[in-house]
């Protein structure tokens, strides 16, 4: 059985979608500088997102053993694969409390 780990594609692909739809409200509302922050913050989870899952991935070996019939080794792959999903929407959560502070600003007058 072959095991790959994919942690960037999902974590780039919804970070980049999250960034450009928060700086693009954030125009919309007429705040700029503001959606430009943003925007940044949600690059910099991405940034996060990305390169987390390497510095964690060395603290478990027991995840390249060749034995999938092993209980342990089993449960930590699937524990590491949660979570590569949760840290996946970890641009998403940064966008949405951004969302939240562009909404209680409000549009420039």
């Amino acid at each position: 059985m072959s095991t790959s780990f994919n942690f960037g594609g999902e974590v780039v692909g919804f970070g980049i979608l999250a960034a450009g739809l928060i700086f693009l409200y954030g125009v919309w509302l007429g705040r700029r500088d503001t959606g430009w922050r943003a925007a940044q913050g949600v690059l910099g989870a991405v940034v996060l997102g990305g390169v987390l899952p390497f510095f964690l991935i060395q603290f478990v070996p027991a995840l390249f053993s060749s034995d999938s019939r092993n209980l342990t080794s089993l449960l930590l792959l699937t524990i590491v694969n949660i979570v590569g999903v949760l840290v996946a929407f970890l641009p998403w959560l940064v966008a949405g409390n951004w969302l939240e502070i562009l909404r209680r600003e409000g549009p420039s007058t």
